[in-house]
């Protein structure tokens, strides 16, 4: 089985492949994303995020980098403007016409979001390239990041957009908590889960 490590600068283009790969056939990302290059469009949406959010230390990979799992901390998980404003025109190149429907989608997210206590650790995206899919790297991503919060006493908080994947989260402790109207596109989940307690 691979070790999990906290990823570096230099995986960035390798673990935003990752993520263009587990995302290539999401329903959400699908709807937002134009069909033409998807996966180097993604590649450009992961690969923005993913410069922001390695140096802050929440980025988990394997040895392969063939999983990934991208946290944001209690109390951090909104993006800063500076942010946005760096990954405006990898956005805007990646998602062309189908801008207005994922930035819709972001701030439908935050509100939802917005509703969750505040001190919890927030699961941004988990994702295995298709070969590693059933491997068992991402419940190792997983698990090692929740053996750390359940320590700390934290719950966890994450949005799925694909229904296929409810029960994976299902099987490591999370709750369905509500499937809340979006304005347009696919439907997304909300899901939480308690820490659990040493054993």
């Amino acid at each position: 089985m691979s070790d999990v490590r906290v990823a570096v600068a230099g995986d960035a283009g390798a673990l935003a492949a990752t993520l263009a790969e587990a995302f290539g056939d999401d329903p959400v990302w699908c709807w937002m994303v134009p069909p033409k290059g998807r996966h180097g469009r993604l590649e450009r949406i992961f690969g923005a995020l993913l410069r922001y959010a390695i140096p802050r230390g929440h980025v988990y990979t394997t040895a392969d980098r063939q999983a990934v799992t991208m946290w944001a901390p209690p109390r951090e998980w909104r993006l800063p403007t500076s942010a946005v404003a760096r990954a405006a025109l990898p956005l805007l190149r990646a998602t062309g016409s189908r801008l207005p429907r994922l930035l819709g989608r972001m701030g439908e997210i935050d509100r939802l979001h917005e509703r969750q206590p505040a001190d919890h650790w927030y699961l941004e995206f988990i994702g295995t390239t298709d070969a590693a899919r059933g491997t068992g790297l991402g419940s190792l991503l997983l698990d090692d990041a929740l053996t750390r919060f359940d320590e700390a006493g934290l719950p966890v908080y994450l949005e799925s957009s694909n229904e296929r994947n409810l029960s994976f989260y299902r099987r490591h402790g999370f709750t369905v908590t509500g499937e809340p109207p979006m304005r347009s596109g696919p439907p997304q989940w909300t899901l939480w889960r308690d820490p659990r307690p040493a054993r």
